[in-house]
């Protein structure tokens, strides 16, 4: 019996791709303008893993600086997962329509931006970068 409950969780632990395995790879910031039409939040993730990667779903979040509490602005999810293909990328763009309602923080002319990237009751990973208006220039990450 103790043979077929260590085999079953070794099948189990090569069915199953290792969490840590997704990974933020950027966070890019577009504002032409301060509006938010203007506005594009692209999340880069990256699978390093050999096997594809399920994400319950991505969180991504807004503070004016280290003092605020993160708010979150979009979630990125879907009832079958975010399936994420072994060493390829999944791109999640945040884009405001013209007269959205959208948190005040991604109009200010600097702010930090933070991805959640969650599994089945945890967070997988996650990743911050702050953002200074240059507008018309993308931002790329630091």
């Amino acid at each position: 019996m103790k043979k077929f409950f260590v085999l079953t969780a070794a099948v189990a632990a090569l069915a199953l791709p290792a969490l840590a395995e997704v990974q933020v790879k950027d966070i890019l910031i577009n504002q032409v303008s301060p509006k938010a039409e203007s506005t594009n939040i692209r999340v880069n993730l990256h699978n390093n893993g050999a096997a594809p990667a399920r994400v319950s779903s991505v969180d991504l979040q807004v503070r004016a600086n280290d003092g605020d509490s993160w708010q979150t602005i979009k979630t990125f999810n879907n009832k079958n997962y975010l399936k994420i293909m072994p060493h390829k990328n999944l791109a999640l763009d945040y884009l405001p329509a013209r007269g959205e309602s959208v948190n005040p923080t991604i109009l200010q002319p600097e702010f930090q931006v933070r991805a959640m990237v969650n599994g089945p009751g945890m967070v997988m990973t996650s990743a911050e970068r702050p953002y200074s208006a240059h507008y018309g220039t993308p931002q790329m990450p630091r």
